[in-house]
């Protein structure tokens, strides 16, 4: 039977029986990203528009559709071309979605990663905890994808994996400092400061176990290396490095406390509604949006909701509907989105994300809801929706008014 393994960290290859296979793949950025994106979905269903919303975020294309089935077309002749029959099927395609084939007996490193990290979890025995972490550190060869690195769907599965590899790099040097296992822990720590040469508990690690072995000129080069870095206090000498290493601990287990304070501070994530702020705040969190959009190409999406009363409302009345306005508002958005009163009569809206392309949807509900209110028949409500736009060349915001006005 074939293997087929696909290795994702620190670099991206394809082996069938133990062979570099499709290296094609890297003359086409947009397959390999199609490749690569779907086999990280591990086996799940991905509509059309999902992938041509993450491949091409934020570029101009006019069919991503038709690009996608020319991406495809040209990925499955290259497996032709190579004779790779073991991976035929391997991309399935259904109504409106495609998949990495469940069925395809491959081994992903990202899985294997993060499969023994729940085992390490549960694992009470140290010794077995122990070589469960080894084999993560070994599978481990860098960062996820680097070509693809700064993209959204990798940065986030970047990130957890890096945690799920620190974890164990550091559990294992816990284990090892309770062995004795000096020498462990010095080609352990080497290792790792290639991938992490910033990392100073790898430096004070290192430096405390070539001391306890009377490797003092090695432990001074190692101090002067991460002096040189800039992560490395430039106070801390070898003689001191066991003293900073307890001092780095305890901050962490104080930050860890702290962590915890902070996240059971910080307010659920269930959808509560749309977040109704002041419109300092709202500008605020404008300006940290644009830069989203700028960075993500996520789309955003200003509107103006006016309410306009008639000659015969009553003062008192007319402040009591705009307020409801601001309810209705509130509980009919998602909880992504922001809105401030902006005047005496009018609320502003930001819709953020690919379910606000439609903008006019959730304001159709806001108005429909605003309509059913008993004294609804003295005032008109209506709404204009923006598009912020960034100039390629100059990364300035202009305006263009969306054709949506009601």
């Amino acid at each position: 039977m074939a293997t087929i393994e696909i290795r994702m960290l620190g670099d991206f290859e394809i082996r069938v029986n133990g062979n570099p296979v499709l290296a094609q793949l890297a003359q086409s950025r947009k397959a390999m990203a199609l490749v690569q994106y779907l086999v990280l979905q591990r086996g799940e269903r991905v509509s059309h528009k999902t992938i041509t919303d993450t491949l091409w975020a934020g570029e101009r294309s006019t069919n991503p559709d038709m690009a996608l089935r020319a991406i495809l077309h040209r990925f499955r002749n290259m497996i032709d071309a190579e004779g790779l029959t073991e991976l035929q099927g391997c991309i399935q395609t259904s109504r409106g979605s495609y998949q990495w084939n469940p069925a395809l007996d491959c081994s992903v490193d990202v899985f294997e990663v993060n499969d023994l990290s729940e085992q390490a979890r549960s694992e009470a025995d140290p010794e077995s905890r122990g070589c469960l972490y080894e084999e993560i550190v070994n599978l481990y060869k860098g960062r996820l994808l680097p070509q693809f690195a700064t993209e959204p769907w990798v940065e986030s599965v970047s990130v957890r994996l890096h945690g799920q590899y620190r974890t164990a790099i550091l559990g294992l040097l816990e284990l090892c400092k309770k062995w004795g296992e000096s020498s462990r822990i010095i080609s352990l720590c080497a290792r790792a400061l290639e991938l992490d040469p910033y990392e100073e508990r790898l430096y004070l690690e290192e430096i405390v176990a070539l001391e306890s072995l009377g490797r003092h000129t090695e432990a001074q080069n190692l101090a002067r290396r991460g002096n040189a870095m800039g992560c490395l206090h430039h106070a801390i000498d070898p003689g001191r490095a066991g003293s900073a290493y307890r001092q780095m601990r305890q901050a962490d287990r104080n930050m860890e406390s702290e962590l915890s304070r902070l996240t059971a501070a910080l307010p659920d994530t269930e959808n509560t509604g749309a977040c109704l702020c002041d419109f300092e705040t709202f500008k605020e969190i404008y300006r940290v949006l644009r830069g989203v959009q700028a960075r993500y190409g996520l789309p955003v999406f200003l509107a103006i909701v006016t309410v306009a009363p008639g000659q015969n409302a009553e003062p008192a009345e007319t402040t009591a509907m705009v307020e409801q306005l601001g309810e209705l508002i509130h509980t009919a958005l998602r909880q992504c989105d922001v809105a401030a009163r902006y005047s005496d009569m009018q609320y502003v809206i930001m819709l953020s994300g690919s379910a606000a392309e439609t903008g006019s949807s959730p304001l159709e509900r806001i108005k429909a809801a605003f309509y059913r209110v008993p004294a609804h028949g003295r005032y008109l409500l209506s709404y204009n929706v923006y598009v912020p736009e960034i100039k390629a060349d100059s990364g300035r915001a202009r305006r263009r008014k969306k054709t949506t006005k009601k």
